[in-house]
C-alpha cells in the first residue's frame, strides 16, 4: 500500500514537471525562429532598397552620359562615375597650366554638368564632383602631390575665368552653383596611366548620396556653405620648377 502511494505521487510529480520544461523549450525556439525570420525580412528589405538605388544611380549617369554625348572629347564612365577628358585636360611635363582650347572646352562643358547637377535626377542624387588631379611617376610623391593639387585647382579656375570672345558667359549664379558643387583633390601619381602623358591629367569623380541621406549630410560641403565671394584664380599660371 505504502510503496503504491509513493509511486503514484512520483509518476504525479513527474508529469507535472515535464510540461512545463517542454513549454518552456518550445516557447525559445518559437522566439529564436521569429527572430530569424525577422532578421530574414529585414535583410531583404534592405537589399532590396540598396538594390534599387543602385539601379537609379545607374540611370543618372546614364542620364549625364547622354548629355555629354555632343562633345567628342568628353569619355563618361558610367561604371566607375568619372569624366575623362583625354587630350582636353593633359598637362605638360611639371606644368599645370591649360592650354587656351583645352580651358575653352572645359568651359563649354560645364553648363552641362551644371544642367545635370539641377535636373531631378541631380538634384536628387548627386551629392558633389570631385575634380581630381594626378602625375606622371616622374619625381618625388610629395612633390607631384603638390602639382596634382594645383592642377586640379586649374580646372576649377579655368572654369571660372572670364571667357574667350564668341563663348557663353557664365552667371554669377551659375558659378556660385559651381562652388558649392565642387571640390578639389590632388592624388600624385595614383592610378598612373600606361604612359607618363596619359597619367598627367584631370579627371571629374561624381558621387552620389547613399541610401542613408541623412547620415551623410554631416559630411556633405554644401552643409556647412558660406557665401563667400568668388574671388580670383590664386594659381601662378607658368610651368613649376623644383
Amino acid at each position: 500500500m505504502f510503496g503504491s502511494k509513493w509511486g503514484v505521487g512520483r509518476v504525479s510529480r513527474d508529469e507535472g514537471e515535464r510540461p512545463f520544461w517542454i513549454s518552456y523549450a518550445d516557447l525559445m525556439t518559437a522566439l529564436m525562429m521569429l527572430f530569424l525570420v525577422v532578421m530574414a525580412v529585414s535583410l531583404f528589405a534592405v537589399t532590396s532598397r540598396n538594390d534599387r538605388h543602385e539601379a537609379e544611380v545607374n540611370e543618372c549617369m546614364a542620364e549625364f552620359r547622354a548629355r555629354a554625348a555632343g562633345f567628342a572629347n568628353v569619355v563618361v564612365d558610367t561604371k566607375n562615375r568619372r569624366v575623362n577628358f583625354g587630350e582636353r585636360a593633359r598637362f605638360a611635363h611639371r606644368d599645370y597650366d591649360l592650354s587656351g582650347a583645352d580651358a575653352r572646352t572645359l568651359r563649354e562643358f560645364a553648363p552641362v554638368v551644371l544642367d545635370f547637377a539641377d535636373s531631378p535626377c541631380g538634384r536628387r542624387l548627386l551629392k558633389r564632383i570631385v575634380v581630381e588631379g594626378y602625375t606622371s611617376q616622374v619625381g618625388s610623391y610629395l612633390f607631384n602631390l603638390d602639382l596634382s593639387l594645383k592642377r586640379a585647382q586649374s580646372v576649377l579656375c579655368a572654369l571660372m575665368d572670364d571667357p574667350f570672345p564668341g563663348e557663353r558667359r557664365l552667371s554669377d549664379a551659375q558659378k556660385r552653383r559651381m562652388r558649392d558643387l565642387f571640390m578639389v583633390g590632388g592624388y600624385s601619381f595614383n592610378a598612373s596611366r600606361a604612359t607618363d602623358e596619359e597619367s598627367r591629367r584631370v579627371e571629374f569623380k561624381l558621387e552620389f548620396w547613399s541610401v542613408d541621406k541623412d547620415s551623410d549630410d554631416a559630411m556633405s560641403p554644401g552643409s556647412f556653405t558660406f557665401d563667400a565671394p568668388l574671388g580670383q584664380c590664386q594659381l601662378v599660371r607658368h610651368a613649376v620648377t623644383r
